[in-house]
């Protein structure tokens, strides 16, 4: 009898274990500094793939949010910008074939949302810089060593790193920004071949390199670009950095070399 005893009291515990993070802590939600912080628990959650409590918490957290929209202040756009996102981040949590990386992407895609909506200040998004400049510096790279493999593998990062930074930026960046950026990015897709071998294309390729780098590294931008970097779960901010630095440099000596002809 005392076994089945235990037996009941720890089958108790484990279930009690196993429920959703915001059980214990919420039932309804008042303001965006929960929902702040619901949306880090859901991204913590699927880090470690529990994706069925994370899919649970994330359809928690839009039905508060549309329940107390008038409180947050959403308009039409935002409101819609969040329950698309929402919705396809539970989707993608639950379909079994897409990837952990894929399914943290989505989930990435629903913290940074909701950080911008948040806070005016320092968005985290602001954060992501190397992570979004990391296709353009392999890109160039790549049109000068004719690497043709790698140069579309930095294409598709990029167009999946865009994708997950996107709705963010709609929230604080005017249409016009949104439609140059789109524009950039649409650009780079459709001539990808293009770009490889014809130099008038490749200014197109800096140009929009240019424009990302300024977004995300404004000279009155004083953000650390190393503390987000773990939301993309990709190779470490070392190399990333290095990989900036040496891009600079690369520009810097070629600008150089156009200042004063023949230097070598």
């Amino acid at each position: 009898m005392k076994r089945v005893g235990w037996t009941v009291l720890i089958l108790c515990i484990v279930s009690i274990a196993a429920m959703p993070v915001y059980a214990s802590n919420h039932t309804t939600i008042k303001d965006w500094s929960e929902i702040n912080e619901l949306t880090s628990e859901i991204w913590e959650l699927g880090k470690i793939e529990r994706y069925n409590e994370a899919a649970d918490v994330l359809e928690f957290t839009s039905e508060n949010i549309t329940h107390i929209e008038d409180v947050l202040s959403l308009r039409p756009d935002q409101k819609r910008l969040i329950e698309y996102t929402f919705s396809d981040a539970i989707t993608s949590l639950q379909n079994p074939e897409w990837s952990k990386e894929k399914k943290l992407n989505k989930l990435t895609e629903v913290r940074l949302l909701v950080d911008a909506l948040q806070t005016n200040y320092e968005p985290l998004w602001k954060k992501t810089g190397l992570m979004m400049l990391e296709p353009f510096i392999t890109m160039e790279k790549e049109v000068d060593d004719q690497n043709s493999t790698a140069f579309h593998q930095a294409a598709n990062l990029l167009l999946e790193r865009y994708e997950t930074v996107r709705p963010a930026l709609m929230v604080d960046l005017s249409p016009e920004k949104i439609e140059k950026l789109d524009a950039h990015v649409s650009y780079v897709d459709a001539n990808r071949n293009n770009i490889l071998t014809d130099a008038e294309h490749q200014k197109h390729l800096e140009a929009a390199a240019a424009d990302f780098e300024a977004l995300f590294f404004a000279k009155n931008d004083n953000s650390e670009p190393s503390l987000f970097w773990l939301i993309f779960s990709i190779g470490g901010i070392i190399s990333s950095t290095l990989f900036y630095v040496g891009w600079r440099k690369y520009k810097g000596d070629k600008e150089e070399e156009l200042r004063v002809p023949g230097k070598r």
